[in-house]
């Protein structure tokens, strides 16, 4: 209790309520436009927390990292275009509601389902913290790579009726991915002597611009329609009523996003198929997936919102960043002169339960 209570009174400050709420409006608001990403703000903002306490400059970064997947929800389900490249799969069922009139609908499902798949990673690892810093060390390079091939596996399996052309995309995407130097003995592979192609393509950028590239050529062939938008009818809790009536949607797709966070290099996208697949199989839904299913939308929001709380387990119990993000955040430890580690759960564990603690207000 003594500890809970000195966690509570590090967020009780004025200059730590004004991080959270700059972190978490300005992280909708950067999720949701397509193509500038938490990475950007991310990026921009590092410099400044340079200058505060670490509880209150981490609480910012942690504000952007974590709102923006709910704020890359919103243009996936208005107009077929992820903000963020982790909300891909939020337009396959998105975008069909919006276009039956069910925008407001699906916005606050996103919501709903975004807020508890974060609360339930949050509490799980609150409790489960000492555990997982032990488990986290046994994932070596095979786990992570028959981890990434189950993923592979999964995104052909999930399009049902498209394997062939999900298969081919996802040779696709592989090829993309191996442009660039390799980092084993760097040489270069698919550059054909081209300085600009050494550093690769940036994969999220190719993913992001293929969804709105598509819907804009639809839009450019298609008839012109004297169509109104539709009317936004509805309130924001609502969804979060109907999401708590899935709990064996919620449920499981929090705990994939949580395992999946926990991994170094696994992240979000192998959560969301995870999960979505899971879905498919279990909501006696499934013929209705990518048409519009209130499941998909939910199983997607649930998995990719559970993963930033569970991403800052490598990073606080071993030091590990599991990717870009978290990578940015390590170097505001460092710069601070608090080193992330097992003995950081040991000596300064009130300072990792202020993080949780900060992860929930971010979300409230």
């Amino acid at each position: 209790m003594d500890l809970l209570l000195t966690s509570l009174s590090a967020l009780a400050r004025i200059d730590v309520a004004i991080a959270l709420l700059i972190g978490s409006v300005g992280g909708v608001v950067i999720g949701a436009i397509p193509g500038v990403g938490p990475a950007i703000a991310i990026a921009i903002l590092l410099p400044a927390t340079f200058a505060m306490e670490p509880i209150v400059g981490l609480t910012l970064l942690l504000g952007v990292y974590g709102s923006s997947m709910y704020g890359g929800a919103i243009p996936a389900i208005l107009v077929n275009t992820p903000g963020t490249a982790v909300n891909a799969l939020t337009t396959y069922d998105g975008f069909p509601m919006t276009k039956r009139g069910e925008a407001t609908r699906a916005l606050s499902l996103a919501f709903g389902a975004s807020f508890c798949g974060a609360i339930i990673s949050i509490i799980a690892l609150i409790s489960l913290s000492p555990v997982l810093a032990a488990v986290a060390p046994m994932f070596g390079s095979r786990e992570i790579f028959l981890a990434a091939l189950l993923g592979m596996v999964l995104v052909v399996v999930t399009h049902r009726g498209q394997a062939l052309a999900a298969g081919a995309l996802l040779c696709l995407g592989i090829f993309i991915n191996t442009i660039g130097l390799e980092s084993i003995r760097y040489t270069q592979r698919f550059t054909f002597e081209q300085t600009w192609l050494a550093s690769g393509i940036d994969l999220i950028v190719v993913v992001l611009g293929l969804f709105a590239l598509s819907q804009a050529f639809l839009l450019l062939v298609g008839e012109d329609e004297d169509n109104k938008p539709p009317a936004l009818v509805g309130r924001l809790f609502d969804g979060l009523k109907e999401v708590l009536r899935m709990p064996k949607i919620v449920i499981p797709s929090a705990g994939f996003g949580v395992i999946m966070g926990m991994i170094p290099g696994v992240g979000e996208f192998l959560a969301q198929f995870f999960s979505y697949s899971l879905a498919r199989k279990t909501s006696g839904n499934g013929e209705n997936f990518g048409k519009g299913a209130p499941e998909g939308l939910v199983a997607s929001e649930a998995a990719n919102n559970a993963v930033p709380a569970a991403a800052m387990i490598p990073l606080l119990a071993l030091g590990i960043p599991g990717e870009a993000l978290t990578a940015m955040m390590l170097s505001v430890f460092y710069v601070h002169n608090v080193i992330p580690g097992p003995q950081l759960f040991t000596n300064d564990f009130d300072f990792v339960l202020s993080l949780y603690l900060a992860l929930i207000a971010l979300n409230v």
